[in-house]
């Protein structure tokens, strides 16, 4: 500790003290005051002993070993100029073809087993809309006799016989979507 805090502490300790001389008359209420001040001058002393013996350690120090504080230990970056860079043209690598179909072709083109179990509910009820004027269950029956046959070409030929006024040439009714379905029943694998 520096000679000012030493001050500071004596400063302190001199104000404890005649805080004391005026609770000597010794009543209950100031009773815990006068402990609690008696504590304080306590802590007071110990520092001012402590800060001594750290005053008298200090100054035992030879200058040979002792470093300026104000001073760094580790030696003092170097900060490069500032480089001028050669801008480079960068090239941008080209995309690299794709490997083959996504997993999304693949599976739209795979063999269907069975056309009935891969329509949804709402398949069923639009296609039956389309084909079988709402008919769901003449749906099912067309699919399960489209699925024995033996070609795409025969599936074509009954699929007109029972919707022949259908508009297949419209991408958005559907009809195309069920053709799409009924030729992947009869795809190579």
């Amino acid at each position: 500790m520096s000679e000012s805090s030493l001050n500071h502490l004596q400063t302190a300790r001199t104000a404890l003290n005649e805080c004391q001389a005026l609770l000597a008359d010794e009543s209950p209420v100031w009773a815990d005051l006068h402990a609690t001040l008696h504590k304080a001058q306590q802590a007071i002393a110990v520092a001012e002993y402590c800060s001594k013996k750290a005053m008298d350690a200090s100054a035992s120090v030879t200058e040979s070993k002792s470093f300026p504080i104000h001073k760094p230990i580790a030696p003092e970056p170097v900060i490069p100029e500032s480089i001028v860079q050669e801008s480079e043209t960068t090239t941008e690598p080209e995309p690299l073809p794709a490997a083959g179909a996504s997993l999304a072709e693949r599976l739209s083109e795979q063999r269907l087993a069975s056309l009935k179990n891969s329509l949804s509910i709402n398949d069923r009820v639009r296609f039956a809309s389309l084909l079988t004027d709402g008919d769901v269950p003449a749906l099912l029956a067309l699919c399960g006799t489209l699925e024995k046959l033996q070609s795409f070409e025969a599936a074509q030929v009954l699929i007109l016989e029972t919707a022949g006024d259908l508009d297949w040439d419209d991408e958005e009714n559907g009809g195309v979507e069920f053709l799409a379905l009924v030729r992947r029943l009869f795809a190579i694998e």
